[in-house]
């Protein structure tokens, strides 16, 4: 029989790629003990002892905190808490990924002003770079595609209202033939999408975003439909469009994101035609009231977002916001709530809210799973607030 072989605690930690130190103090924790000990006492590790590091590791890199590492024997750690944990670390870096483009976008457009200036204006600078942190780091946590992509499959699972929002925004817009549409924050298409087989082929319609990846999911999602479709990015600070371009205008959970609000705004009627008609959505104050309930019950300092949303541009101030520009103001609700029975799937939405939960409960993540889990078994289901709704006006 061959003899097993057995490593001292440095030949452990070069093979690992972790130091003695992580050994011994895995060790002192009780999360990895040595198999044997030679006639010293010294602590002698197998191949067996091996694999159990590398899974230590593994889940270490996944998120999970040294407690949580230890009680993955007690509560299992199966194939979805394997994908749930990647999707967990895949938000984090992704999240890190557009602050970095953020930071680069200010510096390039610092650079140039400075140089298109003869004398160093800082006073100018640092609120250029202030702006473009602020707004476009909102901005490209909405639109990620992850987050999106998330809030459609949450709503399309959980909601109570079977035409689904989607659908019921497409049949609030007036569109009739040979309109030309123009979207901003199109996000990955799914109004249209969802809509394709209602939209008629003599209406031309304009999808725009801030943001490259999210024209690019919208073009994979209205694969085929192109010649009824523009793509291009675009600032709604700064429309590249003509006046009186367009006789509708949407803009779906987007104007609450924008930091000059009036700026937007104008540039709308800019480029709306007279009649033409605006779109937008919002939400109130209670939308998903229950769901920050639950994450502020696991830790009161989760954030959603630095503000409310609904404060900036809601169902409640919308109207008088927008009684400045448009006329005929006409508010739409949409009645809904969710209705949640899965634990997996609520997680796959909180993984990707915009906010600092990522941040939170980075080492605590399968204790959060089991808070959340135990909230939805104690009583089935957990009922969520979906406050949305649409608001229609006209530029005369």
């Amino acid at each position: 029989m061959k003899e097993e072989r057995l490593y001292t605690t440095g030949e452990f930690a070069k093979m690992a790629g972790v130091t003695i130190r992580t050994i011994r103090y895995y060790d002192t924790k009780g999360i990895l003990k040595p198999s044997h000990h030679n006639s010293s006492g010294h602590r002698l590790y197998s191949n067996e002892d091996f694999i159990k590091l590398k899974k230590i590791l593994a889940l270490k890199y996944l998120g999970l905190s040294l407690d949580e590492v230890m009680n993955t024997e007690l509560y299992s750690f199966e194939k979805d808490d394997m994908v749930n944990s990647l999707r967990l670390q895949k938000n984090i870096i992704k999240n890190k990924i557009n602050h970095m483009k953020t930071v680069l976008n200010a510096i390039e457009t610092a650079e140039v002003s400075i140089q298109n200036d003869e004398n160093l204006d800082w006073n100018k600078t640092i609120d250029i770079i202030k702006i473009l942190e602020n707004e476009k780091v909102l901005l490209q946590q909405y639109v990620d595609s992850s987050n999106l992509n998330a809030i459609v499959k949450l709503q399309d699972r959980f909601s109570s209202n079977k035409h689904g929002w989607y659908n019921w925004t497409f049949s609030n817009l007036k569109l009739k033939k040979n309109y030309k549409v123009l979207e901003i924050g199109c996000g990955n298409g799914a109004l249209w999408a969802k809509n394709i087989e209602y939209l008629n082929d003599s209406i031309e319609v304009t999808l725009t975003d801030i943001c490259q990846d999210m024209i690019n999911d919208a073009q994979v999602n209205l694969d085929g439909y192109d010649k009824r479709f523009n793509f291009q990015i675009a600032d709604p600070n700064n429309i590249p469009f003509e006046g009186e371009s367009f006789d509708i205008f949407i803009a779906n959970h987007v104007l609450f994101y924008m930091k000059d609000l009036n700026k937007v705004l104008s540039e709308i009627k800019r480029v709306l035609k007279i009649g033409g008609h605006f779109y937008c959505s919002t939400i109130d104050n209670h939308h998903m009231k229950e769901l920050e309930e639950l994450m502020l019950g696991f830790n009161n300092n989760i954030k959603i977002s630095e503000e409310r949303l609904s404060s900036k541009f809601g169902l409640d101030n919308g109207e008088s916001i927008l009684k400045k520009y448009f006329s005929d103001i006409q508010k739409h609700l949409y009645e809904d709530k969710l209705i949640v029975n899965d634990t997996k799937g609520i997680l796959e939405y909180i993984y990707s809210i915009p906010g600092n939960i990522l941040e939170v409960i980075d080492t605590k993540k399968k204790e959060f799973e089991i808070y959340v889990d135990k909230n939805i078994q104690q009583n089935g289901e957990i009922h969520i607030t979906n406050s949305q709704g649409l608001f229609e006006s006209i530029k005369i």
